[in-house]
């Protein structure tokens, strides 16, 4: 166990990790990047094969920043998806509605396409001491009009990256 003087801080650590930290410090960070191209064209929820894993101490929170690219597509005057984010196999973050990114209204019956890094962050005040994965997963909001969404396609890449914040 070595100890870091910040001023009239005094932190102890463990390993390559901080114990005894003030609360709201960031303890560790892990980040992951993936780029293969996985695609949905159902209603059911899909991995986008974003994940990313850490081990925290008791009593920590895990804040998760992400960067979700996706693409979506359907021949109708709508075009929208739905993404969610989970610890484990529990939802922590998913949208009311079951759908959180689209287009809606008339803006052509024939093709409507989005493309665009979704940008979000969420706050695990629920997280077990141990190891925790985290994953996004995907889905069109109707399986109808050739509808379909995309993530990391051309290989863009999506970000996860976890911040064990000390509670």
């Amino acid at each position: 166990m070595g100890t870091l003087n910040l001023g009239s801080a005094t932190f102890q650590s463990s390993g390559a990790n901080l114990v005894d930290a003030p609360p709201g410090s960031v303890i560790q960070v892990v980040s992951n990047t993936y780029t293969t191209s996985t695609s949905n064209t159902t209603a059911t929820f899909a991995d986008t094969g974003l994940t990313a894993s850490i081990t925290i101490s008791a009593g920590s929170k895990v804040l998760i920043m992400c960067v979700q690219t996706l693409d979506m597509q359907r021949s109708a005057t709508d075009c929208r998806c739905a993404i969610k984010l989970l610890r484990g196999s529990t939802d922590i973050f998913a949208p009311g509605n079951n759908k959180n990114v689209g287009l809606e209204g008339h803006y052509s019956s024939t093709q409507n396409i989005l493309f665009l890094p979704l940008h979000f962050s969420f706050l695990d005040t629920g997280a077990s001491t141990g190891s925790n994965t985290y994953k996004i997963q995907g889905r069109v909001n109707t399986a109808a009009d050739s509808a379909r969404v995309r993530f990391q396609d051309d290989s863009s890449p999506s970000t996860m990256t976890l911040l064990e914040i000390a509670g």
